[in-house]
This record gives structure tokens, sequence and C-alpha cells, in this order.
């Protein structure tokens, strides 16, 4: 509690802040992705296992399977991450997961090798479906719709006559009849796919012929490849089929293989990286904002990905007022960095903040305002939030301002009072010691028993006269606090009480600041007087301490009677101001009276 009160009272404006580039926050799906990961690994240490396990492994071919398996896990992984709303990265996943499959045709276990064997052909089909669902991972158009559904027909439909029939482990039946159809379904399975591949790779180039001159300089490479790739397969597929296992069909088989295990890196850098990457951000931030309004933190992050500026943020306009705020309300100063400039985002034909990037590192300015367009509703939410954050740290910066010029005040009073105190201590008050002094002697020596009566009687009423100066004096700044300190000015108010009045002390600092030592002196005065007037009490107890664990030195004072109780502060002035001087001083006050239990008065100061 005490460390509570003290940060209060020390609390200050904050003002002058710098811009600061938000860190990217921790993906949500971090765990999921880890736990995919190490799944991965596995899987590829089960696959070296079953290939390194085969009589006579052949290490190129060990190593061109892994490889391939290992990138598109590996990039699958990574564009899942990065764009989490695009299925590029699990459809990447999933054609690694069936390459991996073919891998169980040599496990030494009958089912995994049941599963390898339907899954041989699987690859193609998730090829032919990754290529033509790039770049959103979507598969636009009929066209592509029904060519994704011919592979997987073609690669698990028509390949299952090929292992139900004939002599193998998972043949149903090896009649001479059933046999003799394999040769026909063989050539409708290879024409089939080798035509969808085709078709596919038309499908793309026509789309690439219709698209606008931009957009082919963006995706040009990635669309040569998507073609090449797709003839390159068909190619190998059928040389593979009707070459009889010659020293050609090897040849295209490891041609085949390689065309593939570029797929994973030419995504990949496409989806991440150069104009089309900045595209994927763009792509990304509307999910992220369609998904639900982003956080500051999460808006900053987005925009710095899609601008390829890592320093880059968001700042907030202010209703009514120049300038911007960042989330936090406080102000940027836009001049600071000439190597920043403010690219203002609308929304509701109103500025409602902006984007502060890098101008050297943005090449097009077109992307800038693609971006405001789509942070601008999501801005105008965050803006308000940032617009309270600045009101609270503006009343911040009043209230810390407003203590201080209290205490200012308190001890521009208190200097005031001390100088009053000894000015008459040591000026009108000795004056009137010695008038009584004098007057004292004349009454004893003077031989005329008028005058000695009348100088008694001066000196009489110089007593009475002194006296209430003396408690003037003491009302004002009493002469032990001014001299002694705390603890000694403390102790003679008590013992001048009517009642028993006990002080316990414990460790304290011999001198306190003037101002916190007499606000804590009139504490303990006021409430020492009620305790006489209105308690009825018959003991008090006065402890002075410090607390606890607590820094700069806070001293605590409590004030306790065995009286009446029902103390309200707020129907007489003196606690409270006694409270107004503590609270000026940074330090908080408590009263807790309770009906015919008695009172307690309790203090904090911060003394440090």
């Amino acid at each position: 509690m005490a460390a509570d009160r003290d940060s209060r009272g020390r609390a200050a404006a904050r003002s002058g802040a710098s811009v600061r580039a938000t860190t990217r926050p921790r993906h949500r799906g971090e765990p999921v992705m880890i736990m995919i990961a190490a799944m991965a690994i596995a899987l590829l240490l089960v696959q070296v296992s079953f290939l390194v396990a085969v009589p006579e492994p052949a290490p190129f071919s060990i190593s061109l399977e892994v490889s391939t398996t290992a990138l598109f896990l590996a990039a699958g992984l990574i564009a899942w991450r990065r764009r989490p709303h695009n299925r590029i990265g699990p459809l990447m996943l999933l054609t690694g997961l069936s390459i991996w499959l073919t891998s169980l045709t040599i496990a030494p276990v009958p089912l995994l090798a049941a599963i390898g064997t339907i899954a041989v052909t699987l690859p193609l089909a998730m090829t032919l479906h990754l290529v033509l669902a790039f770049p959103s991972g979507r598969v636009h158009g009929r066209a592509a719709v029904a060519l994704v559904v011919i592979g997987y027909l073609v690669s698990l439909v028509l390949q299952a006559p090929l292992y139900l029939i004939g002599s193998g482990p998972l043949a149903l039946t090896d009649s001479v009849a059933a046999q003799a159809w394999l040769p026909m379904i063989m050539v409708l399975q290879s024409g089939l796919g080798v035509s969808a591949l085709v078709v596919a790779a038309v499908v793309i180039a026509h789309r690439a012929r219709g698209a606008d001159p931009v957009e082919r300089r963006v995706l040009g490479p990635v669309v040569w490849y998507r073609i090449a790739v797709l003839l390159i397969v068909g190619a190998a597929a059928l040389i593979g089929r009707f070459s009889g296992g010659s020293e050609a069909a090897l040849i295209a088989s490891h041609l085949q293989v390689a065309a593939i295990m570029g797929i994973p890196l030419v995504f990949l850098i496409g989806l991440l990286f150069g104009s089309f990457g900045r595209a994927g951000e763009v792509d990304e931030l509307v999910a992220q904002i369609g998904a639900a309004t982003p956080s500051t933190e999460q808006l900053t992050a987005a925009v710095a990905d899609a601008l390829g500026d890592p320093g880059a943020v968001v700042v907030f306009a202010r209703s009514g007022q120049p300038g911007f705020v960042d989330a936090a309300g406080e102000k940027i100063e836009l001049a600071a960095d000439r190597t920043r400039r403010l690219h203002p985002v609308r929304y509701g034909g109103k500025i409602v903040g902006g984007i502060y990037y890098r101008h050297g590192l943005i090449a097009d300015d077109a992307l800038l305002d693609v971006l405001a367009g789509l942070v601008g509703m999501a801005m105008d939410q965050q803006r308000l939030v940032a617009e309270q954050s600045a009101l609270v740290a503006d009343l911040r910066a009043r209230e810390a301002e407003l203590q201080s010029s209290r205490r200012r005040l308190l001890q521009a009073e208190d200097t005031e009072r001390r100088r009053i105190a000894r000015d008459l201590h040591d000026g009108a008050q000795q004056h009137l010691v010695v008038l009584g002094m004098n007057a004292r002697q004349l009454s004893r020596t003077s031989e005329d028993p008028s005058i000695a009566r009348s100088a008694a009687e001066i000196a009489d009423g110089m007593t009475g006269v002194l006296a209430e100066f003396r408690d003037l004096i003491a009302g004002i700044m009493p002469a032990p606090l001014l001299d002694r300190g705390l603890v000694p000015a403390v102790e003679l108010l008590a013992e001048r009480m009517p009642i028993p009045t006990r002080v316990t002390v414990r460790f304290v600092p011999e001198r306190l600041a003037a101002d916190a030592e007499s606000t804590l002196y009139f504490l303990v005065s006021e409430s020492l007087t009620n305790v006489v007037k209105h308690a009825g009490a018959t003991s008090a107890e006065v402890i002075i301490g410090v607390a606890d664990g607590v820094t700069p030195t806070v001293v605590t004072i409590t004030v306790v009677d065995d009286g009446s109780g029902g103390v309200d502060p707020s129907r007489g002035t003196g606690l409270r101001g006694v409270a107004d001087r503590i609270a000026a001083v940074g330090g908080t006050f408590q009263v807790d009276s309770t009906e015919g239990v008695g009172s307690s008065v309790y203090a904090e100061v911060p003394c440090g």
C-alpha cells in the first residue's frame, strides 16, 4: 500500500518520447508450428531409415527423395507461418507428405507398404493441385477445378487396378482375363494424366496472357516455371510408363524429381519476397483486418511487413488538435528524423492517422495508398484508444504539475511560518520577557507603594501576555520543532496533554524535510486536540515509524485513542486542512473511527 501511494506521489509527466518500431507479435499458432516441425523431422528420419534399409541402397536416389520431402515440408512450414491466411503453405506440407508416403512401399511393415503402394502416384496429383492453386492456395475457375479432380482420379482411382490385379500383396485377383485389361487402363491413366498436365499448362499460359503488363512482369518468372514443371512432369511420366525401364526413363525420372524439387523454392521466394511478396503481405493484412480488428501492435507489424520496412509504425491523429500521437498517446515529432516521412491515412473523409516510414526503403508510393485504404477503418478505431491514452497522459502531466505546484506553495508557506515564528521568538517575545522582568524588578525596588503595586500588575499582565504569545508562536511553528525536530516536538506535545499520552518511536531519521516535518507535527497536534475536545478519551498514543521496504523513506504516524469514536473528517476544517497538507507533500491520510470503539488517524508522508 505504501509503495502504491509513494509511486502516485512521484508520478511525472511523459513527453518528447521517440517513435519506436513495434516488433512482430508472436504468432498465435506458434506451438502448433513447433509441433508440426517436430513431426516433419520425425517423418524424415523414418524415411531415411526405410531407404537405407533397402538392399544395395543407391545414395543418390536416397538423397534426392529425402531432399525433395524436406524441401516441401520446410517451405510449407515457412509459408504457413508467414502467410497464415494463405493455403499455399498447407498445400506444400501435404505435397511433402505425399512424397513421404511413396517411400513406405519399401517399409518392412505390410500395412505401411500397402499405404505406400496406394499413394505411389499421389505426388503427381498434389503437384498439379499446388501449381494451379498458386499464389492464393485456392483453385479458381471451373477448368482448373476440373483438372484438379481429374488429377486425383488418375492418381488414386485409375491407379487402383494396377495393384489390385496381378500377384502383388494387395492383389484381389490374378486371373488372365482381368490382367488383359491392365494395358488399356495404363494407357487411359497416362493419357488422362498427361492431358490434364498439358491442359493445366495451357490454362496458366492463357491467364498470364490476359493479365495486365505489371502483373505479367511481376509474375512472369513464376508463371513460366509452373508451365515448365507441368510439361516436364508429363513428359517424364510418359517416358517412364512406356520406355520399359531404360536409361532414358531413369534420366526422365531424375529430371521430373528435380523440376518438382524447385517448386517449393520458387513458390516460397515468390510468396515472400519482391513486389509479389509485398502483394502477399497486403493480402495477409486484409485477412487479418477481416478476421478481427487487430491491435495497434499487430497493425503496425502487418504494415511494416507489407512495406518491407521493419521500422514503419502507424500513428494517430487527435480530434481538433494538430499533430499525431503513437499508441501510448505520446506526441510524434515528425521533423525530428529527416529519413522518415508520414503518409496520411483517411477514413470517412478525414485524416485518422498516418504511416510513418523510411522513404528510402519504399520504391512504389502506390503501395502506401493501398495500405492506407486498407487500414483506415482499423486505425480509426485504434485512434480513439490512442486519443484516450493521450488524454490520460495529459491529465497525469497536469496532475503532476498541480502536485508540484501545491508542494511549492506549501514549502513557501512553511518557510514563511518558520521565519515569522523565529522573528517573533527572537524579537517580540524577548522584548516582552525583558519588559516583564523590568516591571517585576521595579515592583520590588520601588519605595513608592503605588508604583510598586502598578509595576507588579504590569509584570503579572506581561506574564499572561507572554504565555498567550508563546501559544501564538507554537500555533505558527513551535520552537521545539524548529530547533530539535519532529520526535522531540511530539514528545513535548504529549507531555502537555491533560490525559495520559504515550509516544512510541520506531526508527526515524533525526531530521526530515522541513515541509514534511511540519505537516506531520500539525497532524499530531490537530489529532490530539480533537481527542481532548471531542473524544472523551482516557488515554491516547502516538506511533511514529518508517514504512518497510520503501525507497525513498516514508514516515508513518498513527494517533489512536479509546474515546467515543464517530469522527467525521469532512465536518471540520482541522483534519481536512491537515489532509490537504499531506496530499500536497505526496502523502496519504486515513481516519478509522467507530462509535464507542475509538479513533485511529493514520498518515504516510515521503521524506526522501
